[in-house]
């Protein structure tokens, strides 16, 4: 525009997708181990998850529950920058199994800071994880069709997927997985986490000791 300095946009309380990779393949016996738990599970909406939703407490998972540990420190100091001595640790953890034509329903994690996903096996080229927005819109609405999406116009952003990649996010960001395209069987472990240790203030009536 003619007489107008280019503005700048800035990006007020972001939602944030922390994105990382395992650094080594899973092992013969981690694999084993979640293609055995397929025949322990139970139904979900749109696909099948684990009657144990502990699963990271057995040893086949030791050595990865020290890396989602290790990103959960991480996250914490990254993201979180508490000024107390806290931490955020593991609480619920499953494996979810989808098939082509099955998905996940659209939801979130009551009773958790941060979730997770990890990738055992997916399709980078036609797996993803979809969020939604949780802006409180105005009552009315305008209906655009917009030329392109980008962070500010859309409702829904998707992240494609791989194998050995994490995912982790604030639990109360929505989110889904749409119908499964695709031969393979997307296999992922889910879990959830809270806080251990004081948070708030004393001096100020809010202290929570955990």
């Amino acid at each position: 525009m003619s007489g107008v300095k280019e503005p700048v946009i800035q990006n007020l309380f972001p939602t944030p997708i922390y994105i990382t990779n395992m650094d080594r393949p899973f092992t013969k016996q981690e694999l084993q181990f979640v293609e055995k738990q397929k025949n322990h599970c139970t139904k979900n909406e749109g696909n099948i998850n684990t009657k144990d939703n502990y699963i990271l407490n057995r040893k086949e998972f030791k050595n990865i529950k020290k890396f989602l540990d290790q990103c959960c420190k991480d996250y914490l100091e990254r993201i979180i920058c508490p000024k107390n001595n806290i931490e955020l640790y593991i609480t619920q953890s499953w494996l979810n199994y989808t098939e082509e034509n099955q998905y996940h329903h659209r939801h979130e994690h009551p009773n958790s800071v941060v979730s997770g996903v990890l990738y055992f096996d997916s399709d980078k080229d036609k797996d993803m994880i979809k969020f939604f927005s949780h802006v409180k819109y105005q009552q009315i609405k305008p209906e655009i069709d917009d030329d392109k999406y980008n962070l500010w116009n859309s409702s829904s952003w998707w992240f494609a997927v791989e194998t050995g990649q994490l995912v982790m996010f604030p639990s109360s960001t929505t989110h889904q997985v749409d119908t499964k395209q695709g031969n393979n069987t997307r296999i992922s472990l889910a879990f959830n986490t809270f806080y251990k240790g004081t948070i708030g203030s004393n001096y100020h009536l809010t202290e929570l000791i955990l």
